[in-house]
């Protein structure tokens, strides 16, 4: 659950994905790992499973969101991408063209917030942090090379969140 309250300032990192099909659960280990951070008060921490949209009602308020997500999209495992909700979109519109990303999982971001904001919700500023996995397959852990992407990744989401302030 959150580590903090719904409120206008805060900034709610969201971990999507499943964590018994190996790399398409980078998005919950990440938070996992960030429970360990010290971080600011009003950081709120989420696991959302595979059900980004069913979570979004959970911070729909928020200031910003960072989602944290694997993400197909060409490169070698472990890269990490960095886009903005509407660069993601722009890239999603586009189809598939070289460089645009792709959940791991059936309904990705893009989906998810267009029925959102089909149904009326508020969507946040966004910021996605995709990882490219290796494995998406029944198991449990991260695949060698996503599992020494996370270090990284820690970092540059924290860098994301003292930005937010």
């Amino acid at each position: 659950m959150p580590s903090s309250g719904k409120t206008e300032k805060s900034v709610w990192v969201v971990g999507v994905g499943n964590p018994l099909a190996r790399d398409e659960g980078v998005g919950p280990v990440a938070v996992e790992r960030l429970r360990a951070e010290p971080l600011p008060a009003r950081v709120a921490l989420l696991d959302a499973g595979t059900d980004l949209l069913a979570a979004m009602m959970e911070f729909a308020h928020a200031a910003c969101v960072i989602l944290i997500d694997a993400m197909r999209a060409g490169g070698a495992p472990g890269t990490i991408y960095r886009l903005t909700l509407e660069e993601l979109e722009e890239r999603a519109k586009a189809g598939a063209s070289p460089g645009a990303p792709g959940s791991a999982h059936g309904l990705g971001v893009v989906e998810a917030v267009g029925l959102a904001r089909a149904a009326g919700m508020r969507v946040p500023p966004t910021v996605v942090f995709g990882v490219e996995p290796g494995e998406v397959a029944f198991g449990e852990g991260l695949s060698p090379a996503v599992e020494a992407a996370m270090q990284r990744l820690v970092a540059v989401v924290r860098e994301e969140i003292a930005r937010a302030f």
